[in-house]
């Protein structure tokens, strides 16, 4: 078996895609790249968005990242043919082993897309796959845009509500979550009513009506509560019990601080009286 079927089998690739020639890049006797040239078998037609196959008009030469060939980067080369639709219109014709407009393989942005689910930032990936932080980022944003305009959260009707910082300098953005299901469901920016308002505006562009949520919990914050009124009528409020919690143990420990000035006995027993969750 030689190299070229070799990495047909690896790429996966099925008629009428076949590899062309295969080199390494050297310079100074160190390998730099794999190059692997990709063609089609001549006459070969492809089909349009209705299914009729077409003759080739022409081609365009495009490049991809692929995974690297072990440590060295690896780069897929092809003249991508371009058909006249039944319609008379020219276009380029997808390939299997990457998606439209991308310059990357399907199985680098797999790859990029697991590093960035295991919580490594994105400039972390970019330095590990030796590329560009703002391409990954690219990758990044189409896959979670797909994901987000596939969501669909019409059963939710228990939603929990919280602020987080985003960076310093009080920058907030509220998540709403759905408790059942324990996934994320919407993130605006901001902390106050308003972002009730907008997380009920976007469950309505996804058909679930604000009189469908008939629990939320939120933190004590007046501008919370507010909003869920005014927002889902219907929801019955519970307070995070967290926030509960931390007023409870405020309010114990000046309790505790007073007696302790009158009562000796009550000396190395701070934790007896408070909460730690």
């Amino acid at each position: 078996m030689n190299s070229s079927e070799i990495f047909t089998l690896a790429l996966g690739l099925t008629e009428p895609w076949y590899i062309t020639k295969v080199e390494i890049q050297t310079d100074d006797d160190s390998v730099k790249a794999l190059h692997i040239h990709l063609g089609f078998k001549r006459g070969s037609k492809f089909k349009d968005e209705l299914g009729e196959k077409c003759s080739i008009h022409d081609t365009l030469d495009k490049t991809w990242r692929h995974l690297n060939f072990f440590e060295h980067t690896c780069l897929l080369h092809c003249s991508v043919p371009r058909i006249r639709t039944s319609e008379g219109k020219v276009r380029l014709v997808d390939v299997p082993w990457a998606r439209k407009n991308s310059g990357f393989t399907l199985l680098f942005e797999a790859l990029a897309m697991a590093l960035i689910e295991k919580e490594m930032p994105v400039n972390k990936v970019g330095h590990l796959l030796k590329e560009n932080p703002h391409r990954i980022w690219t990758i990044f944003n189409h896959w979670i845009n797909l994901a987000y305009q596939a969501d669909d959260p019409s059963l939710v009707t228990q939603l929990g509500f919280d602020e987080t910082s985003r960076r310093k300098g009080h920058k907030y953005v509220t998540v709403a979550v759905d408790l059942e299901t324990r996934r994320v469901i919407h993130v605006v920016e901001g902390k106050d009513a308003k972002t009730i308002e907008d997380i009920k505006d976007y469950l309505v562009l996804k058909n679930v009506e604000p009189n469908q949520i008939t629990q939320a919990s939120i933190d004590l914050s007046p501008a919370f509560i507010s909003g869920i009124k005014n927002t889902f009528p219907q929801a019955e409020i519970t307070f995070d019990r967290f926030h509960v919690v931390k007023l409870l143990n405020g309010a114990m420990n000046k309790v505790r601080q007073q007696e302790r000035l009158e009562h000796d006995e009550l000396k190395g027993h701070k934790y007896t009286f408070l909460r730690k969750n």
